[in-house]
């Protein structure tokens, strides 16, 4: 039933797990489950009409959080977010977990203006975060950036097929697209890897 719901089709097992992960995680009070899973899709849509907005691939974010030992994800809704992060964060919220001082994936793209606003003292006082971003520059300079300070390094840049299809979320579908976006990805200063 549940894979019903949130995709109008019958997904594999490892994907409706996935799917119940994330529901058992955000949306774990029976009382509120429909106002919350409501919530949850309205804000998605809006971040879907955002031009900039990307949902990585998770198996992405995955050799990402393994690479860094990221234990926290910082970005997107309750419906897209990766379950396999320990925590999540959008702005001031968390919807899963108990934030920690391991390293943060941030998806700047996958927040709002008000929520990276949120982030952004985090991000300017700490010093073990990967950030998933648009490229910055004076050409972007209409468009918020993160707070990359000096000394932070851009480990990659590139314009391939590493999101997925927008509204992916509804249909289930795992297909990659790039939109035309370029992406960037930047580590702290003191972010290591993890062996």
């Amino acid at each position: 039933m549940i894979n019903i719901i949130l995709t109008g089709h019958y997904v594999c097992s490892e994907e409706l797990l996935e799917a119940r992960v994330v529901l058992t995680k955000v949306f774990s009070n029976p009382e509120s489950f429909k106002f919350h899973f409501h919530s949850e899709i309205l804000l998605q849509e809006r971040l879907d009409e955002n031009p900039k907005y990307r949902s990585f691939s998770w198996q992405i974010l995955r050799k990402a959080s393994d690479f860094f030992g990221a234990k926290t994800y910082i970005g997107e809704t309750g419906l897209t977010t990766p379950p396999f992060f320990s925590n999540a964060r959008r702005g001031t919220k968390i919807p899963w977990g108990v934030l920690d001082d391991s390293p943060a994936i941030v998806n700047w793209n996958g927040l709002d203006p008000t929520e990276q606003a949120e982030i952004t003292p985090t991000l300017e006082t700490t010093n073990n975060w990967i950030i998933f971003t648009h490229p910055l520059g004076a050409e972007n300079a209409a468009t918020p950036t993160p707070p990359i300070p000096k000394g932070a390094q851009r480990i990659f840049h590139t314009k391939g097929k590493a999101g997925r299809e927008r509204g992916w979320w509804r249909t289930g579908t795992d297909k990659l697209a790039s939109y035309g976006l370029v992406t960037e990805v930047w580590i702290s200063q003191n972010s290591t890897i993890s062996d």
